[in-house]
């Protein structure tokens, strides 16, 4: 069996987020589902060039002695590694960024690297990601309150900027997208990988939307804030056309901080199977991830326990033939 690690807010000795029942990764969901579960996003692009090495943001929360476990058991022994050493050379060589930000680099077998932000795990997170979304988040509120609020975007744009502008300084200071962003052009500089994509989920996706819009690289996402509003709050500010071309969100049914800081330029949206009565059960991104292996079919990633047991899915297959149930294997540990 393989139990990985804890999920976000979890301490040692918690139950952990993600559960496999063998090794052997003989249960799927092999094949997408009937046309009316079937998702347009299955078939998007963008998503399904990135969706394998995507899936890697769940590695963010998890804590770094297990996170190579996970990935074994998620992309197959040998084929995906944490990367610590290049994160520690890279604060090594820029000492003057603040080094508060968390994140990881997963490097694959075929020379390419995803990087995953972190989202907001203590106060003091939430506080300084919640700064870069507070204004567009203000007027986003004030604008979906006025009749034909849609004829203010240039406005409302104008006022976001020149809020922005007054804490612009400060902002720089604590913001975590100045060092997730040098980053990542220390390793595009590098010319080590063949290929960087970034990702992350909830506020640590939002950290990634930014900095793939600044440094041109793909950034996908789960339950991610928009940057399309705040654009111009951040340092270099950045384009629509760089926020469309290089930057897609995954949006769960009924998820809040999805709808933050506008409308998302490039974005595909899943179902969320949980009762109405937990508004941040469709926020979870275990629980987005199994939608997601449920709906399109799981492209040979093991299926974890938590899907059926605590999410309530339909049992995967067992490929092997053999009739195990999986609930009883899950059961068992």
């Amino acid at each position: 069996m393989a139990a990985i690690s804890s999920g976000p807010g979890q301490e040692e000795g918690a139950t952990p987020y993600t559960t496999f029942p063998s090794f052997n990764n003989t249960f799927f969901y092999d094949v997408p589902q009937e046309q009316e579960e079937f998702s347009p996003m299955c078939h998007a692009d963008f998503f399904n060039r990135y969706h394998s090495n995507t899936t890697s943001s769940l590695t963010s929360p998890v804590k770094i002695d297990s996170v190579q476990p996970f990935l074994d058991t998620w992309f197959g022994e040998g084929e995906a590694f944490l990367d610590e050493d290049v994160i520690t050379n890279f604060r090594e060589a820029h000492p003057d960024l603040p080094s508060a930000a968390s994140f990881q680099l997963v490097h694959f077998s075929d020379n390419s690297a995803v990087v995953c932000i972190r989202g907001s795990k203590s106060y003091f997170d939430f506080l300084v990601d919640a700064r870069l979304w507070y204004a567009a988040s203000l007027f986003q509120l004030v604008q979906s309150a006025m009749p034909f609020g849609f004829s203010f975007d240039a406005l409302v744009d104008f006022c976001v900027s020149r809020l922005s502008d007054i804490e612009a300084s400060s902002m720089k200071q604590v913001s975590y997208y100045v060092e997730t962003t040098a980053f990542v052009e220390y390793l595009l500089k590098s010319d080590v990988y063949t290929s960087v994509t970034i990702t992350g989920h909830s506020l640590g996706g939002g950290l990634a939307l930014i900095t793939g819009a600044q440094t041109k690289t793909p950034a996908i996402v789960i339950s991610a804030p928009s940057a399309v509003m705040g654009r111009s709050a951040v340092t270099p500010e950045i384009s629509l056309d760089d926020i469309k071309r290089y930057t897609y969100a995954v949006i769960p049914q009924r998820d809040i901080i999805s709808h933050l800081g506008g409308e998302h330029m490039n974005s595909a949206n899943i179902k969320c199977r949980a009762g109405v009565s937990d508004p941040m059960a469709c926020h979870m991104e275990y629980r987005s991830l199994c939608e997601l292996m449920y709906t399109c079919g799981n492209v040979k990633r093991p299926v974890y326990c938590e899907c059926v047991r605590q999410f309530g899915y339909p049992e995967p297959t067992a490929i092997d033939g053999s009739g195990t149930s999986f609930d009883a294997l899950c059961e068992a540990l």
